[in-house]
């Protein structure tokens, strides 16, 4: 009566790249939702700071500095992120030399 009615999905948009997010991220301004996820500490600071006045020069430059704290942080863990990265090829590739070796010496015990 109600049939099988498979409800396919669109496919995932794929990532974007390096470059991409980095464009957004320094075309992004101080208040966006991209800065807000930070460590406690900061989340803290940060909500005291949208409750003042816009136009004190004060806040303002507290804003500055948190976005600008952000942009370090971000710069560091982009460092970080490559740097494992790079680990991660590596480990692939003696991954692979791994599982080529041990299918060479299975097959050389199959053909002795």
């Amino acid at each position: 009566m109600f049939g099988n009615k498979k409800q396919s999905l669109p496919p995932r948009p794929n990532f974007p790249n390096p470059e991409h997010i980095l464009e957004d991220l320094s075309n992004a301004s101080a208040d966006d939702v991209a800065f807000k996820v930070m460590n406690e500490d900061n989340i803290q600071t940060e909500n005291v700071y949208i409750l003042t006045d816009h136009n004190n020069s004060e806040d303002i430059y507290k804003k500055v500095k948190i976005y600008l704290n952000v942009k370090e942080q971000l710069k560091q863990l982009e460092i970080i992120l490559k740097r494992e990265q790079e680990q991660l090829e590596k480990d692939n590739e003696e991954i692979r030399a791994l599982a080529d070796s041990i299918r060479k010496q299975a097959q050389a015990a199959l053909i002795t």
